[in-house]
């Protein structure tokens, strides 16, 4: 047992060092093979600020209507926005979910410019190739729908091969591509019978690029038209690289959130937790004492492993999540409540401090162990609730809460018991007042053996007092024949020797045969003289025990008690003889 608590406590000690570094501002992060991780902490729209856009489909531009084979198809363009502002935007943590079945909901955390939010989603990145022979098109220009024949579109582009960089002769930004499959023999082969002519590129109806094909295309194509600059490259080379939406979408509202309401709820949040840890801290200090301030220390370090893991799996903090962690101290503190309340029971039973530690905490666990289940099956259906039904708030709080249920597990039952297990060989914590119990309620190993030996010298003595009192009740019938009844053979005796009449001899006879029977049932079977050979043994055990004056008294009483027995029957016999 100790070696296992050193070890428990050891293990406890490489965990508060690991989540000191990963809490510390500014530490570097951690990089180690393929894991990189920069330990920044992850803010939702409502505490750094940012953009949020609504995005509805707009199948049928006249009347506004999608069919319902259109309407599908939302899931795909929401995972296709996913793409463009995970790749395009650089944004931490985008919440992006479907309001109804044709509206997207867009919220980006920390970008400042909304334009190029409107930019990038604006779009529907639809991507073609177009022949207009010996007409060339100014960039920008809008080309309609069947205008130009169409050669070629961005969905046979190879999305690995798409990106944006600076040409190294002209020093001017580029978006190289290169076609997948079949459709790069089909590209090369247009590009060898095309010398001469113009390759025209559009984007969503516009074009991008329209420039002379000088020779056969067997690689990587280049779009470098217009004034472009790296952002916009980079911009379009997103657009081509997720590929373009299934179904259009228009822009129905956008607003920019500053971060002074951020920075002000980020404030009060601190604020309300410091609050809050400090009264939890505070209460079970002052009632459970010593346990409180174990229970204290563990729910430090409870704060710290928890925020340590919401840097490392990078979740993201809304004021609902600070309200899920708030509210996971309480229940961090309240496995320690139960469990010290039964470690009191039992220190009140007489057991000793390591006995009642042991058996509280396992006697609290099945209470702990239900009531977490049932808070992170809770924490489960409003992840799940919130996900499908666009309420992001409410995954914040789950994800928060449950993390801490978790965490609180482990600090509370393996952080809390390893403290007290600490303290038990030290003989520190052997005194009532530190659990907050009366004097004398503690039992440690010392004093065990002599608290027993006092209470079998109680019994010892309780069992000679009771001796007494039955000697002195057997001199007090001894000194007053004449004020009790006689027995059935002292009256035998007594009629023989007078000489009772003939007359008298059928109640004689009785009594004869009464005196038999009585005699019978005293006589004891064999199994009745071993029960009472059994029960004398353990009778005389405990009594070898006290003291040689109680022991000669009684062994004292005992002979006068057979010899009274033997006279009695020799006078009888003598009575019965005359």
């Amino acid at each position: 047992m100790r070696r296992r608590t050193l070890f428990l406590l050891l293990f406890i000690l490489l965990l508060v060092a690991g989540a000191a570094y990963v809490d510390a501002p500014n530490n570097g992060g951690i990089h180690i093979g393929g894991y990189s991780n920069d330990l920044q902490v992850r803010q939702g729209l409502d505490l750094q600020g940012g953009v949020q856009v609504l995005l509805q489909a707009t199948c049928d531009v006249p009347t506004n209507h999608c069919t319902q084979e259109q309407l599908n198809l939302m899931p795909d363009v929401q995972s296709n926005i996913e793409r463009r502002v995970n790749g395009g935007l650089g944004v931490s943590e985008p919440v992006i979910r479907l309001e109804g079945n044709d509206r997207i909901s867009v919220e980006l955390p920390g970008l400042k410019n909304e334009q190029d939010a409107v930019n990038l989603l604006g779009q529907t990145g639809k991507l073609e190739i177009i022949d207009t022979g010996a007409q060339s098109l100014a960039v920008g220009q809008v080309v309609t729908p069947g205008q130009y024949p169409v050669r070629f579109t961005g969905d046979q582009l190879d999305p690995n091969s798409i990106n944006a960089t600076i040409d190294q002769q002209s020093s001017r930004p580029v978006i190289v591509f290169q076609f997948t499959g079949s459709a790069q023999n089909a590209f090369a082969q247009y590009t060898q019978s095309h010398v001469g002519q113009y390759l025209t590129i559009t984007l969503d109806g516009k074009v991008i690029e329209s420039a002379v094909i000088q020779s056969q295309i067997t690689g990587q194509g280049q779009i470098s038209g217009g004034n472009m600059t790296l952002d916009s490259a980079q911009a379009t080379a997103a657009l081509l690289r997720y590929g373009s939406l299934p179904v259009p979408l228009t822009i129905v509202s956008e607003r920019l959130i500053g971060a002074t309401l951020g920075e002000q709820s980020i404030t009060d949040s601190l604020i309300a937790g410091a609050v809050g840890l400090s009264i939890v801290i505070l209460f079970m200090l002052i009632y459970y004492r010593l346990p409180g301030l174990l229970a204290d220390i563990a729910l430090i370090f409870y704060a710290g492993f928890t925020f340590a893991v919401f840097k490392l799996l990078a979740v993201v903090l809304t004021l609902a999540g600070f309200a899920g962690f708030i509210l996971s101290i309480g229940m961090a503190v309240d496995a320690n409540v139960l469990i010290f309340e039964r470690v009191k029971e039992e220190l009140r039973g007489g057991r000793t401090l390591s006995q009642a530690i042991d058996v509280g905490f396992k006697r609290a666990w099945p209470s702990i162990r239900d009531s977490n289940a049932s808070t992170m099956i809770t924490c489960g259906i409003l992840y799940w609730f919130g996900s499908n039904f666009g309420a992001s708030i409410i995954v914040g709080f789950a994800t928060t809460l449950f993390l801490g249920v978790v965490i609180s597990l482990f600090t509370a039952i393996t952080v809390t018991r390893t403290f007290l297990n600490l303290l038990v060989p030290t003989g520190v914590a052997t005194h009532p007042a530190l659990f907050g119990l009366p004097k004398g309620s503690i039992t440690v190993l010392g004093n065990r053996r002599a608290l027993s030996e006092q209470r079998r010298a109680e019994r010892l003595a309780a069992r000679s007092q009771v001796v007494e009192e039955e000697e002195e009740e057997e001199e007090e019938e001894a000194a007053q024949p004449g004020d009790r009844p006689l027995t059935l053979k002292e009256r035998l005796a007594l009629r023989r020797a007078s000489g009772s009449k003939p007359a008298a001899s059928s109640e004689a006879a009785q009594d004869e045969e009464a005196e038999q029977t009585v005699e019978a049932e005293e006589t004891p079977t064999d199994g009745e003289a071993e029960e009472g050979a059994a029960a004398s043994a353990e009778e005389a055990l405990p009594e070898k025990v006290a003291s040689g004056t109680n022991g000669a008294t009684s062994s004292e009483a005992q002979g006068n008690k057979q010899e009274t027995a033997r006279a009695g029957r020799a006078g009888s016999k003598r009575g019965v003889e005359d």
